[in-house]
């Protein structure tokens, strides 16, 4: 793997590209990310309806802490019985807010490190499904139960825990410890709403999630990130170069590329992909591909080659929530379990918790993807100011039929109509057939902004 680390503006941007493919990338938000940051809230009011709460994190915005996220080890920690409304909680924002919802918080509190994740509201223990090697996860299975007894603490072993000797691990779990008993001794003095513990910053937050077993060279735009990049790791080699990283390897170019709702396939096909505000349906087809007459052998390529650009994408535009997709039909179960299991394999790469439920009665694959953060599409586009995002205008028939009717309906003492239209009617109407049927000179300007409509000014 290789890893783009591209400094502009005072800002860090990275890439990951795996045999030569972009996979994930990461651009500092321009809003403050609050994704992980703890705060003392303020319950504002239960919903028995939402079975969820409203807390209240800062002056201007309100979390959402659904029931089931305050667990019974939290209200054992701190002597009580049950929440109410108007009592301070402690709770980190598990999911930023969307288009048109609050940041989900939880009391299920998670503290990262680059090896571990410690949970003092559980009593787990976890290992990353990265480490395949059974060696190092009974290894770490132990360590990790040894963790969990000492501080009484849950802990998740992440994929990089299998690079570092135990004494690393050991270490990093000191210091989040620490940190956990400075952010219960502030919220236990606190009496207001404020917020108790930050995430890392930008380059620290990069290096923690970026630089994984598997990336063998680093480009960077800057002399600094190579000694950065060496404080975490000697073994990566680091080529500093004198321009923009991105632009340089095509970042950027494929950004726009991916962002489109239609992606080819190599063999011919295509993804078309629909994101709506919980769901993302996936269709896969065949396209011009032919190679073949054999019909399943004809989908087994196609959606094999679909699984891989599906998992890269889910990755590479931080898609979550709900996602099917629906690929070539396949008439045996022989082909559905390969297409399966090809996907299990791939989403094995996101650094996000993937859950494959399998295919539904109407052969749907059925996925779910955990996001904490905004996806690309919400970073990199916004709704069209004349379709309102859903991606269609009128018919334009019947914006021309609407026209004619004002045409023929026209004032008593006119002699002239001006007309502008968008440029996309330039070669669906004729300028002489609106002369005849308004009897009028007509001047025709295809300057107007809105395909929907036109504007349509007399003269006498």
């Amino acid at each position: 793997m290789l890893l783009l680390l591209n400094k502009k503006n005072d800002t860090l941007q990275a890439a990951l590209l795996e045999n030569g493919r972009l996979t994930e990338i990461y651009f500092p938000d321009e809003d403050e990310s609050v994704a992980g940051n703890i705060f003392v809230g303020k319950i504002e009011k239960f919903v028995p309806a939402l079975e969820a709460a409203f807390v209240k994190l800062t002056n201007d915005e309100n979390g959402f802490l659904r029931i089931k996220d305050i667990r019974d080890e939290y209200l054992n920690f701190f002597g009580l019985k049950k929440l109410q409304e108007g009592q301070k909680v402690l709770v980190q924002v598990k999911k930023e807010s969307g288009t048109k919802k609050e940041p989900q918080v939880t009391t299920n509190i998670g503290l990262p490190g680059r090896y571990v994740v410690l949970m003092p509201f559980s009593h787990s223990v976890g290992i990353s499904r990265k480490i395949h090697q059974e060696e190092d996860r009974v290894r770490l299975k132990k360590l990790g139960h040894e963790i969990r007894d000492k501080f009484e603490c849950g802990v998740i072993l992440r994929t990089a825990s299998s690079e570092v000797s135990e004494e690393y691990i050991w270490g990093e779990v000191e210091i989040l410890y620490s940190t956990w008993l400075k952010i219960v001794d502030d919220f236990k003095r606190s009496k207001k709403v404020k917020l108790l513990y930050k995430d890392l910053d930008t380059d620290s937050f990069v290096f923690r999630e970026f630089l994984k077993a598997g990336v063998e060279e680093v480009i960077a735009n800057s002399a600094e990130l190579r000694e950065l990049v060496r404080s975490y790791s000697k073994n990566i080699r680091v080529k500093v170069v004198e321009t923009d990283v991105f632009e340089e390897y095509g970042v950027n170019k494929e950004l726009k590329r991916v962002l489109n709702r239609s992606i080819p396939l190599p063999s011919g096909g295509e993804i078309v992909v629909d994101k709506t505000e919980a769901m993302v349906v996936i269709d896969v087809n065949s396209g011009h591909y032919t190679s073949t007459d054999d019909h399943e052998q004809l989908s087994e390529i196609t959606n094999l080659e679909a699984v891989k650009e599906i998992a890269r994408i889910l990755r590479l535009r931080n898609l979550g929530g709900m996602i099917i997709v629906d690929f070539i039909d396949m008439k045996t179960e022989a082909s559905k379990n390969k297409i399966l299991q090809a996907m299990k394999a791939e989403v094995m790469k996101d650094r996000n918790r993937v859950e494959i439920y399998g295919f539904t009665q109407l052969g749907l694959l059925e996925m779910t993807r955990k996001r904490t953060t905004k996806s690309l599409d919400e970073r990199f586009t916004v709704s069209c100011p004349v379709c309102s995002g859903s991606g269609r205008v009128i018919n334009p028939q019947f914006v021309i039929e609407k026209l004619m009717y004002e045409l023929t309906h026209k004032p008593a003492d006119v002699s002239q109509a001006i007309i502008k239209l968008h440029p996309y009617f330039k070669e669906l109407i004729n300028k002489e057939e609106l002369r005849q049927i308004s009897k009028l000179n007509v001047h025709l300007h295809f300057m107007y902004h809105d395909p929907n409509s036109y504007e349509l000014s007399w003269k006498k």
